[in-house]
């Protein structure tokens, strides 16, 4: 063959349109199967031939939601502003360094050199079993936090079997587990929040205040019982010791101990300074109505959709078996 006919083929070859397959052809030749395109028409065309059953599930679960909410009693919270008592620091620093190393028998003697306990101490106290334990049989509040449970009529509790009557442990639980009593600080202040959320709003008002008087009082008299075995010590101690020395530190450590316990009798606010004491709120805390019906109604439409379309598949898959078949 010449150079010109092999040009020619060659030529004509270039000039011819390239072949196009079917991708259904490929499929059936490789066995590759097409991926399902994502039809949101189609979708959509789904909710809105069941648009009245997602409407109706969202609308009914959201009237469900309203009536059990209109049974929740409301609960109110009452808060009282305090601010922490600090001790004089730079007193007791002075008397540690007179001391020198007299630090040993002051600790001994249980004084501390450092001032009073923290905020965080303080709190605990205020959270601690047997704070709350006195706090509640003093007040008899146990048939107030079990009412449901209490018949007022006969003055007993409605199960006669005391394993099946609320206990102390239930009530120290709901005050501190249950969030009817919370404690906050405020980092920037140092200021402390205490609140007491209850069904009645005077009542709430009157617990927060009442649980910051008993325990000021409550450590009031812890710091007076200690000053009291302090002194005594401290006594016996300067009877004992006649270094002279030693002797001065001991006056020191006792005018200390003795300021300490005229402050613990004259303070009544030992702790905690009330700033603003509770009072009876006049708006509801919880249940938060609203949001419960909104949130309700959202789900119930959500879990209708799902539901729409896993109805659909499953339709749709049995027409697909009911061709096969055919």
């Amino acid at each position: 063959m010449s150079e010109s006919g092999k040009s020619q083929n060659q030529q004509s070859c270039d000039n011819k349109a390239p072949v196009v397959m079917d991708p259904s052809m490929l499929a059936a030749m490789y066995g590759v199967q097409e991926e399902d395109e994502i039809d949101l028409l189609e979708y959509w065309n789904i909710l809105w031939k069941k648009k009245w059953l997602i409407i109706s599930s969202a609308f009914l679960a959201a009237c469900i939601a309203a009536s059990i909410s209109l049974t929740i009693p409301n609960r109110y919270q009452a808060e009282v502003l305090v601010s922490p008592v600090k001790s004089e620091e730079g007193q007791s620093g002075g008397l540690a360094s007179a001391l020198g190393g007299l630090g040993g028998l002051a600790s001994m003697a249980g004084i501390s050199l450092g001032g009073g306990g923290s905020v965080e101490e303080n709190i605990a106290v205020l959270k601690s079993k047997s704070f709350l334990w006195s706090f509640i049989k003093d007040e008899k509040l146990m048939p107030v936090l079990f009412a449901e449970q209490w018949d007022a009529g006969k003055n007993r509790w409605l199960k006669r079997e005391p394993e099946e009557q609320p206990s102390l442990w239930d009530a120290y639980r709901l005050f501190v587990e249950g969030g009817l009593l919370t404690a906050s600080t405020d980092k920037d202040s140092g200021l402390v929040t205490l609140a007491i959320e209850w069904t009645d709003a005077d009542l709430a008002a009157s617990w927060a205040n009442t649980l910051v008087e008993r325990v000021n009082k409550y450590l009031r008299q812890q710091a007076m019982a200690q000053s009291q075995r302090t002194l005594k010590y401290l006594n016996d101690e300067l009877m004992r010791t006649q270094i002279e020395d030693q002797r001065k530190a001991l006056f020191q450590l006792i005018s200390q101990e003795q300021k300490k316990s005229m402050l613990a009798n004259t303070q009544k606010q030992f702790a905690f300074q009330i700033i603003d004491k509770a009072v009876a709120p006049d708006k509801k805390s919880k249940p938060k109505r609203a949001i419960i019906v909104v949130l309700t109604g959202f789900v119930a439409g959500f879990l209708a959709v799902i539901f729409v379309f896993i109805q659909e598949g499953v339709k749709q898959r049995k027409q697909a078996d009911a061709g096969d078949i055919a």
